[in-house]
């Protein structure tokens, strides 16, 4: 199996529209393109409820996405039936794990199997096809590094509540050549997004939720995560908050100090120390983390800080003012942050 991007068949794409934040001919091409840069297959897997299929493809079994969307799945499905019990909905998200920033959005109302990807799936995956298959309603299809649940429920409500202007006109909630060449047409997938959220999507953003499957090294450190108003909480269990994030990457640990690395992103880390206490502040790497990059953390106890590696290399780049960087590697210390010389 390919382990790149998915592909479209263009005679399958009928009544959709796609938003793309980037260059459009650029997104097309990666789109299209089979890429098999890495030796990994990608991960699937279903969560079904009454009224909602979420089909998740992640770039590596222990990616935090799967626990995170596992545990908004129920309000999902309830926000649908509140707005009409009726109503189906196929929900895709394609885990952006290279950090390509494809930021793909596409709405659709339709029979789901019309919008499956990628074309053949599911290969040899053991897959129930049955509510693809057979049913027909609002497809959403999210590509994306962070599964993220406010934008969702926003492009949920709208298009539960359009579909009848979507069915009658034969179109897509969103029209590409209008938004194009007609500047009285305002509503498009960002301008849903970015607009104020509805008392009913507020009052399931409020829902205070456990993540579901937590890494057992947060459980036997006694921290729980909640997921609140779309942010991810770090609590101890005897109630005290120790970090809110807005997106979550991975969490790494070093035994020899017993403390956390958080990372929200490729570049980026907050730090939880061994009385699980954090300043919260965001500190930044000189470099960015790959899809194939692991972060190697060693301790230092002379000097008392963290070398924290990309991929455990060691590169080391002189500015024009001579100046040391290290592109592949930082130092960290509480007291001091993140340094970049020797």
């Amino acid at each position: 199996m390919s382990c790149g991007y998915y592909s479209v068949p263009i005679d399958k794409i009928t009544n959709i529209y796609i938003e793309f934040c980037m260059k459009r001919i650029v997104i097309f091409l990666l789109l299209f393109t089979s890429l098999t840069t890495f030796a990994h297959e990608d991960t699937y897997m279903a969560i079904e409820k009454s009224n909602v299929h979420i089909k998740v493809r992640v770039g590596y079994k222990t990616s935090l996405n799967v626990s995170i969307i596992e545990s908004y799945a129920e309000i999902i499905n309830t926000f649908i039936r509140e707005i009409d019990p009726t109503e189906k909905v196929f929900i895709q998200f394609e885990e952006d794990y290279c950090f390509s920033n494809y930021d793909l959005v596409l709405v659709a109302y339709d029979e789901f199997k019309k919008f499956l990807i990628p074309s053949g799936f599911p290969f040899r995956y053991k897959y129930d096809m049955s509510y693809i298959n057979t049913q027909k309603g609002v497809n959403i299809i999210i590509a994306q590094k962070y599964f993220k649940l406010e934008p969702l429920l926003k492009l949920l409500e709208f298009g539960l509540k359009n579909k009848d202007y979507a069915l009658a006109k034969g179109k897509n909630f969103f029209d590409t050549e209008q938004s194009l060449h007609n500047p009285k047409a305002t509503i498009t997938i960002d301008s849903v997004m970015q607009s104020e959220s509805s008392h009913l999507t507020k009052k399931y953003l409020s829902k205070k939720l456990e993540l579901k499957n937590p890494p057992n090294l947060l459980t036997q450190k006694n921290i729980n995560i909640f997921l609140q108003h779309d942010s991810i909480f770090f609590v101890h269990t005897n109630g005290t908050e120790i970090l809110k994030l807005e997106t979550l990457y991975s969490i790494n640990y070093d035994n020899s100090t017993d403390c956390l690395f958080i990372l929200d992103s490729n570049r980026s880390f907050y730090f939880i120390n061994q009385n699980l206490k954090s300043n919260q502040k965001q500190y930044d790497f000189t470099f960015k983390l790959s899809c194939s990059d692991k972060l190697t953390i060693t301790y230092s106890e002379k000097d008392a800080k963290y070398k924290l590696r990309k991929g455990g290399r060691t590169i080391i780049v002189v500015d024009e003012n001579g100046n040391e960087i290290n592109a592949d590697w930082v130092y960290f210390d509480e007291a001091n942050g993140v340094t970049r010389k020797e």
